[in-house]
């Protein structure tokens, strides 16, 4: 791994938890000593508008945006996000995708056509080979909780052994930035989200 610099890009809608899991993430990062540097953008958040956050860290990070085609990591929490930030991908960035799709009540209302699974996979399979779909809603409803669908990403992230952040200190973190009440049900969902990243582990090229 490139320790100069780390770039992870989180992608969602509002409501999501996108800006709450870089928060952990990035504290993580502080804790373990790295230099970071963090960027976020968002349309109409509040209302299911498009949410971006950006993550540097390492040892050499200058600005808080990532480059074009310079991220390590791609974690979308709605799918069809994935390919809306397409071009910060390379042919070894990593796509962590939530097989979920939100179409935006605009697209409802006028009847538009929008991109489905097969599609946006066959899009992002065009710039890497490792695109992973996740089943990020059915799993955090398993540990208790929708809410919790980010912190089961970054489990995914974790177990898919790409992280350079010590397993213990994000645990550290999540207890930070996660209510007390739903430390526990975020504590399973980010367990289960470890065992599905040790699946996809050996997939990753």
């Amino acid at each position: 791994m490139d320790l100069k610099s780390f770039n992870i890009l989180m992608v969602g809608i509002g409501g999501q938890g996108v800006i709450r899991a870089i928060q952990i993430l990035t504290w993580a990062a502080l804790l373990d000593d790295y230099k970071v540097r963090t960027a976020e953008t968002h349309g109409m958040a509040q209302r299911g508008g498009s949410v971006s956050s950006f993550l540097r860290f390492g040892y050499e990070v200058e600005g808080p945006l990532i480059p074009s085609g310079n991220s390590q990591i791609i974690i979308a929490l709605e799918a069809s996000e994935a390919a809306r930030y397409f071009r910060y991908a390379n042919s070894d960035t990593i796509f962590l995708i939530n097989d979920k799709i939100i179409v935006p009540p605009t697209v409802q209302l006028l009847n538009m056509e929008y991109p489905d699974l097969n599609s946006i996979g066959s899009f992002l399979k065009q710039i890497s080979t490792n695109v992973f779909f996740i089943k990020g809603h059915e799993e955090a409803l398993k540990a208790g909780d929708l809410r919790s669908l980010n912190v089961y990403m970054i489990g995914v992230l974790v177990g898919s052994n790409q992280l350079p952040i010590k397993q213990k200190t994000l645990e550290n973190s999540i207890r930070r930035f996660i209510p007390r009440k739903a430390q526990e049900i975020n504590k399973i969902a980010f367990n289960i989200g470890i065992e599905k990243g040790k699946l996809i582990k050996g997939d990753i090229k």
